[in-house]
């Protein structure tokens, strides 16, 4: 089952001043969003938030489960073309601009970076 709300994820760690803290943080949530009890509709993945779909992170089991429960997990194409990681993806799918404002204006939007 999953809710009403997409999460912009726009790096790959939560916060500035500590990137170590961050990434702690970022584990945390989205260790969390798989465990809720409602999944939410769509984790959208920009900027530098899309190195964490992509192989050699720590985070792709957990994205991975989070689709598995039916939560879009999505990736910005120009992103991933940006830096040069659209082969690297390992989890979820490529998705474009028009897709993420439909998103954005259909459901309650929390940005995270």
């Amino acid at each position: 089952m999953t809710g009403e709300t997409t999460y912009l994820i726009t790096a790959k760690t939560i916060g500035r001043g500590n990137d170590e803290l961050g990434a702690i943080l970022m584990r945390s949530l989205i260790k969390n969003l798989v465990s809720a009890e409602a999944a939410p509709h769509a984790v959208v993945l920009m900027n530098g938030g899309v190195q964490l779909a992509c192989e050699g992170s720590e985070l792709l089991e957990d994205l991975s489960r989070l689709a598995a429960r039916g939560t879009a997990v999505l990736s910005c194409g120009t992103c991933l073309d940006f830096f040069h990681l659209k082969d690297k993806l390992a989890t979820g799918e490529v998705g474009g601009m028009a897709q993420f404002v439909e998103l954005f204006a259909a459901h309650h939007v929390v940005t995270i970076g």
